[in-house]
């Protein structure tokens, strides 16, 4: 059953869909891969820091802490033998999700409209036909990147680098050149 919001898919499905789109399949709770899922994690120490760097802190500043915090927390996790607490892991990733739709709401924006937003940007990463991707590979190959291969299909095909070039370190996914920043809603 897929739950909807009164906007469309849940937040949480409308990313599990862009997931797919990355080749990221859903998991299944009985064979968790807890190495990717800390990675998955870490990142959100990179994302702190944009959110702060987006309300007027030095960017060079909070990258390095975001750096440090991840270093610090990707130390200790390697160190630790404990048992994983799922629950627990399970409880901090929505104590996560309230602290910051909570930001939403005491901005008094739609979390649900942004996420919609965010997503609808974050795909137009992919190549979507071949029009664009003769487009892309031009767009890269300007900026010295010319060594590439493609993954998938259309509309979610993607270029990638296939070995270290200028701003381009092997595999990384280069954005199409239909590439368009996230729109969010105007407030008044």
């Amino acid at each position: 059953m897929e739950l909807r919001s009164l906007h469309g898919p849940t937040n949480f499905l409308l990313v599990s869909h862009m997931n797919n789109a990355f080749n990221n399949p859903k998991g299944h709770p009985d064979r968790i891969d807890w190495d990717r899922i800390a990675k998955q994690c870490l990142n959100v120490a990179d994302e702190l820091a944009e959110i702060f760097v987006a309300m007027g802190a030095d960017k060079a500043s909070a990258r390095l802490l975001a750096h440090n915090f991840k270093n610090n927390l990707e130390s200790l996790r390697q160190e630790g033998t404990k048992e994983i607490n799922l629950d627990g892991v399970r409880d901090g990733l929505c104590d996560v999700h309230v602290f910051t739709y909570g930001a939403h709401h005491l901005m008094g924006i739609d979390a649900d409209a942004d996420m919609q937003s965010c997503v609808n940007g974050v795909m137009t990463r992919f190549i979507k036909d071949d029009e664009d991707l003769k487009d892309t590979v031009i767009m890269h190959a300007s900026k010295g990147v010319v060594k590439t291969y493609l993954e998938g299909e259309f509309p979610t095909k993607v270029l990638k680098s296939a070995e270290d070039q200028p701003d381009a370190p092997k595999g990384k996914f280069l954005k199409s050149a239909s590439y368009q920043e996230p729109v969010y809603y105007k407030v008044t």
